[in-house]
């Protein structure tokens, strides 16, 4: 005796294909997890410091801007003053760079609320920090990635 094929509609079978994916998926993943896991946590630290590097690098920029103004000036002092809000922005937003620059966190505020009080060699002494620091910051997330 001959059964007739079952009544098997489209949407069940492509329901039954996407789960066998999904097993393979996770199969996979949990290969990959238990595996390698080294390689993907090498990945993940490339991925965060690329990310800290495009900061540092949008950073530098607003430094060499703040570098070419003169405080002298009333409308570049402006400038300065946007310029530095937007550093206190940058850093005070990434929580490694807010730890590391307190200190001077506090002072940029301070300028950025009393402008009188910034001449031109505190904006220079400024900028020299703060480029000396991302060196220095530099430095340190290349010996991270070494050891």
């Amino acid at each position: 005796m001959v059964l007739p094929p079952p009544n098997v509609t489209f949407p069940e079978v492509m329901n039954i294909i996407s789960e066998i994916f999904t097993i393979v998926a996770s199969g996979i993943a949990i290969y990959l997890f238990i595996f390698k896991r080294k390689s993907i946590a090498t990945a993940i630290k490339l991925l965060l410091n690329y990310s800290s590097q495009i900061t540092l690098s949008e950073l530098r920029v607003k430094i060499d801007r703040l570098n070419d103004f003169n405080s002298a000036e009333p409308s570049e002092k402006i400038e300065i003053i946007y310029l530095l809000n937007e550093i206190i922005g940058q850093i005070s937003g990434n929580k490694i760079l807010k730890n590391e620059y307190s200190d001077l966190l506090k002072r940029l505020t301070l300028y950025t609320k009393q402008p009188e009080k910034l001449d031109e060699p505190r904006k220079r002494s400024i900028t020299a920090e703060l480029r000396e620091r991302l060196r220095n910051l530099d430095i340190k997330d290349i010996d991270l990635l070494g050891g």
